[in-house]
């Protein structure tokens, strides 16, 4: 997982750059069990949705809206899992940074559940508190 590694890094370095053939126009992403192209609006069944809400697009629109939220936003690892029989492996992460508004430090935790088959990554579930999502929402809102 090291194209894991080179993403939060460019992150970390504001930087909305996605290392090649980390995520592929199928790769899916949910937050806390909602897909996210409910989250938009849409049906996985729009295409246009899809093309927003998968593969780097998908990452993109996602981190673009926490960069916006946070100031100088930071992930860091602080635990990985080797993969299981089905693909699937944790990462257990922090994301730190200063909210927009109120202008005050934010913290928090979040699990990931990446999933492969055949050397692609096909999901992303992204599980954290819902206070936190709350917090970064009011902040992107102000």
């Amino acid at each position: 997982m090291e194209a894991l590694h080179t993403l939060i890094d460019a992150f970390n370095r504001g930087s909305l750059d996605v290392p090649a053939n980390l995520f592929t126009p199928r790769t899916t992403f949910s937050l806390n069990g909602r897909s996210y192209e409910s989250i938009l609006g849409g049906s996985a069944d729009d295409p246009l949705i899809r093309l927003l809400a998968r593969g780097a697009a998908g990452y993109r629109t996602a981190a673009k809206a926490l960069q916006y939220a946070l100031q100088r936003p930071t992930v860091t690892v602080e635990a990985l899992s080797d993969p299981d029989a089905s693909g699937l492996r944790t990462a257990s992460i922090r994301v730190q940074g200063e909210l927009r508004h109120p202008a005050e430090p934010f913290a928090g935790g979040a699990t990931l559940r990446l999933t492969c088959h055949h050397n692609e990554l096909t999901s992303v579930e992204v599980i954290c508190a819902e206070d936190d999502l709350e917090r970064i929402a009011a902040s992107r809102l102000a």
